[in-house]
């Protein structure tokens, strides 16, 4: 990935690798794994979010592990960005995956539409894990010690 235009347009910054950062988000993000699975009877949409959620903890946990920490601005599409660049074009449909839940969040969030189906709700939650699980399984092949927090 080009770290140089991201750093340059100022939607990363470097910054110094702090394991507990990174297993906390990690750990975060299992536990929002869980969460989104007990919401699914209560509110479907929040399900949804709360999947989502998993996924961006667990993509700064791989963005503080290189190094890096995203700015405000476009944070979540930069941590998806990056993600995806790391984990490269044999995870593309997955980052598609990724990016449509980002958008649907978003509308949630932002305009309050509330049109999540349970359908939706438990694919989120199975993308999410599916992402979790891909970058704790690129920090193990990497042989990095922060990543020995397994799923």
């Amino acid at each position: 990935m080009d770290y140089e235009k991201l750093l340059k347009d100022h939607l990363i910054k470097k910054q110094r690798p702090d394991l507990e950062q990174i297993k906390s988000q990690l750990i975060r993000a299992e536990k929002d794994l869980q969460t989104a699975e007990s919401v699914i009877p209560i509110d479907l949409t929040w399900s949804f979010a709360i999947a989502y959620h998993a996924m961006i903890r667990a993509g700064r946990a791989l963005m503080f592990s290189r190094g890096y920490l995203p700015t405000t601005k476009n944070s979540h599409k930069t941590i998806m960005e990056f993600t995806g660049s790391i984990l490269g074009d044999k995870y593309k449909d997955l980052m598609l995956r990724f990016n449509r839940m980002r958008r649907k969040r978003h509308d949630f969030i932002y305009d309050s539409q509330n049109h999540t189906t349970l359908s939706e709700a438990t694919s989120a939650i199975k993308t999410a894990k599916e992402l979790v699980e891909k970058i704790v399984d690129q920090g193990t092949e990497e042989k990095q010690g922060f990543w020995h927090h397994k799923m």
